[in-house]
């Protein structure tokens, strides 16, 4: 299997569960800020016009790739790795290592109620995982150093964003140096498993996204 992939110029981690897993032990425990995104679709196109998203994505330690639908544009989609991502086995095992280890989670988003939604799906699947705090960016008025302040006096061991892409990595460049934590987990708009969303809505936008990052690789590799 392939462990990394190029999609227009980005290498992409290709490993598997178990694999990323081995990764995420070692990040739990280690006394340095690790980074680890969700790439979507939507990432990788926003990394084609936004170099402080291409930056962040470059630099991440470890990268997830959380659409079936980029393993087969770059045609590496192999039966194993379509069913983990569809069933979105990486989140599912990193929160059971979480939970596991007894380990503190730092829950940041945009919006009150997304905190609220994802915060009570996590405790219904995963009801041992304790919370260090939470925060909704747009309760922050001004500069966000109040946000970190608060991150850090929690002293989590995880911090998880569900953050939208680009809000996401422009928090992550600016504020990675003051950021006090093991993990940093860009999950983005997560889809907790287990719940079933794909709406008509989001099959059309995912089906928009894919059209484009096709059009997108052809052109570079047109012109590579």
């Amino acid at each position: 299997m392939i462990k990394k992939i190029d999609i227009l110029g980005l290498q992409l981690d290709n490993h598997t569960v178990r694999e990323a897993m081995m990764q995420v032990e070692h990040y739990l425990n280690d006394d340095v800020l690790n980074t680890i995104e969700n790439i979507s679709m939507k990432t990788l196109l926003a990394a084609e016009e936004d170099p402080v998203v291409r930056e962040a994505v470059e630099t991440m330690d470890l990268t997830v790739i959380s659409e079936k639908e980029i393993m087969q544009a770059a045609g590496v989609a192999t039966m194993q790795r379509v069913q983990e991502t569809k069933e979105k086995d990486f989140a599912v095992e990193f929160f059971r290592r979480v939970e596991r280890n007894r380990k503190s989670v730092f829950l940041l988003g945009e919006a009150g109620e997304d905190i609220a939604r994802v915060k009570g799906e996590l405790e219904a699947r995963f009801p041992k995982v304790v919370f260090a705090g939470e925060y909704a960016l747009e309760q922050c008025v001004g500069d966000f150093d109040a946000v970190i302040n608060e991150m850090n006096i929690t002293a989590p061991d995880v911090i998880l964003s569900i953050l939208p892409t680009p809000r996401q990595e422009h928090f992550l460049m600016e504020h990675k140096d003051k950021i006090h934590a093991n993990i940093w987990y860009g999950a983005g708009e997560l889809e907790i498993p287990g719940k079933k969303r794909r709406c008509i809505g989001r099959i059309i936008k995912s089906k928009m996204h894919l059209e484009r990052l096709k059009n997108s690789m052809n052109k570079y590799n047109h012109e590579a």
